[in-house]
């Protein structure tokens, strides 16, 4: 259809002008970075992606990568405290997924990850409720 074709091409001239892919190249990277630092967090048993692509399961034992109480019940949990904090993100499951758009920068990353790491903290209590 000519009008679908004149769109695609369109957005290949806007991608290319702004560089979005270098930008995704770039921020996903810090993106990659600023999640993987978060490994070392109690609810958190492996941080997985590649460039603005990224997923963290949660786990309530680190060690035996048990999950809290049902399937899932973890993941909704945070999924719950992210919207809280702002953030519109997917969990699978036991995992969080994040896929922000190309034009995201640096400083849109680290308020996203903030909002995680402040959701990961809000969900402790309730996940050891003797601490």
């Amino acid at each position: 259809h000519p009008v679908a074709a004149a769109v695609a091409l369109e957005n290949i001239k806007l991608i290319e002008e702004r560089d979005l892919v270098g930008n995704a190249r770039k921020v996903g990277a810090h993106l990659q970075a600023r999640l993987r630092k978060l490994a070392s967090h109690p609810l958190v048993g492996e941080v997985r992606g590649v460039g603005l692509i990224a997923a963290v399961e949660l786990v309530a034992d680190k060690a035996t990568k048990a999950p809290w109480g049902k399937p899932a019940a973890l993941g909704a949990l945070v999924n719950g405290f992210l919207q809280q904090n702002g953030v519109i993100s997917r969990n699978m499951g036991d995992a969080i997924a994040f896929c922000p758009p190309m034009i995201i920068t640096e400083a849109q990353i680290d308020a996203l990850v903030d909002a995680f790491e402040r959701s990961l903290d809000a969900a402790l209590p309730q996940v050891y409720p003797q601490g």
